[in-house]
């Protein structure tokens, strides 16, 4: 794994676990919340500065954001995803309707009635 995929994997789990928003943590780290959101897609690398200043924000070591962790847990909770998603694909095979519980806010949103005039 690349060290980019380590510290977008710690970043997201460390700001999970303390239940900080993107937004929040940019806060507190001064940085714009679509640059975290960045870093934790892999999109942007992240300079040793900002490593240390996200670090701080959560308060934890900057070595805790680039250390490879276990892949087990990580590789057990996209397995299970991967399962859902297939079964949402399967169903849109046979023409039935994906149960609301497989699906994300912006599907929902799609399908509410809008309100007449």
């Amino acid at each position: 794994m690349e060290m980019r995929e380590t510290l977008a994997r710690n970043l997201r789990k460390y700001r999970r676990a303390q239940r900080l928003s993107q937004e929040e943590l940019g806060h507190r780290a001064e940085l714009d919340r679509t640059y975290i959101s960045s870093i934790e897609r892999c999109v942007y690398a992240a300079t040793v500065d900002v490593v240390g200043r996200l670090a701080d924000a959560l308060g934890i070591p900057a070595l805790e954001l680039l250390r490879p962790g276990n892949e087990s847990a990580e590789t057990k909770s996209s397995s299970t995803t991967s399962a859902e998603s297939a079964s949402t694909k399967a169903q849109a095979k046979k023409g039935a309707k994906p149960s609301r519980k497989s699906e994300g806010p912006a599907e929902r949103r799609a399908t509410r009635k809008k309100p007449g005039p």
